[in-house]
């Protein structure tokens, strides 16, 4: 785990308010599992909690660790005014990924995501594609509230269906109604073994779970988006409320434990 300064080699405006920053972190690079995240820190002293952001993207060989971020308060603006050479303090990486074992043996893989949610599935696709998940087994479903600001990157690693609020790009809708149309398409073979990898509003994942939670021959995995305050679990600031087996309700640390759960022991409302 890196706890150091590391150099800023480019920053880039995806859409208003959207930023793309690639940092020079060969050690998190090298380490990072699709799904993990890590703390970005202000060099402001007033500003003591650190930001944690998804993991897009690594490049392990040239040693790249690639983050995409909404710039939404002081914090991140701080961030956004940096520029290439600019140095900032990173944790990580942090959390738990995505499980990719069932991947490789599902008949479909479905990855869906949703506003900040998509970058972190990029590396999880690339990662599956590496992994042996061919092509034609991956169905990924992208959803924006208007134009895309990413979604050809995806292309290499499966078929991409991109949906928006408004129409402006792809399906009209969200991405979970463009999820149950393929899904319902496809409702002959009933009995095929699926997995389901997704992140992004907690509202989405709460229909995917409304809409799948029974179907014995889909497994969910969420990523839990939380507002962190230490990111390793010392602070229990960030509890995700999870059904045991006995009909318990327990609480465990987003960040230490997860992000990542299983999408059926969820719960979202008690």
């Amino acid at each position: 785990m890196l706890n150091d300064r590391v150099t800023i080699v480019s920053q880039e405006r995806l859409a208003p308010g959207i930023e793309k920053i690639t940092l020079l972190a060969p050690e998190i690079a090298r380490a990072a599992a699709p799904g993990q995240f890590v703390n970005l820190y202000s060099d402001e002293k007033d500003k003591l909690l650190p930001r944690p952001i998804s993991i897009c993207e690594v490049d392990p060989e040239r040693g790249l660790l690639i983050l995409i971020y909404a710039v939404v308060g002081k914090g991140t603006a701080e961030m956004a005014a940096k520029q290439a050479g600019d140095t900032m303090r990173v944790l990580g990486p942090l959390g738990k990924g995505f499980p990719l074992e069932e991947a490789e043996r599902a008949e479909e893989v479905l990855v869906v995501g949703g506003g900040l949610g998509m970058p972190p599935l990029l590396y999880l696709c690339r990662r599956l594609s590496e992994l042996g998940v061919c092509r034609d087994k991956l169905k990924i479903f992208l959803g924006f509230r208007s134009e895309a600001w990413m979604g050809e990157e995806f292309a290499p690693y499966g078929t991409v269906f991109m949906a928006s609020d408004d129409g402006a790009t792809g399906f009209k809708g969200n991405a979970v109604q463009c999820l149950q149309l393929h899904v319902q398409q496809k409702s002959q073979n009933q009995s095929a073994a699926r997995v389901l990898y997704t992140c992004g509003p907690l509202p989405m994942m709460e229909a995917i779970q409304t809409a799948f939670m029974d179907d014995p021959n889909m497994s969910l995995w969420f990523s839990l988006e939380e507002r962190m305050g230490c990111g390793f679990g010392a602070c229990a600031g960030c509890p995700a409320q999870l059904r045991m087996p006995d009909g318990s309700i327990k609480r465990e640390g987003v960040c230490k434990l997860g992000p990542v759960f299983s999408g059926k022991a969820v719960v979202f409302h008690e």
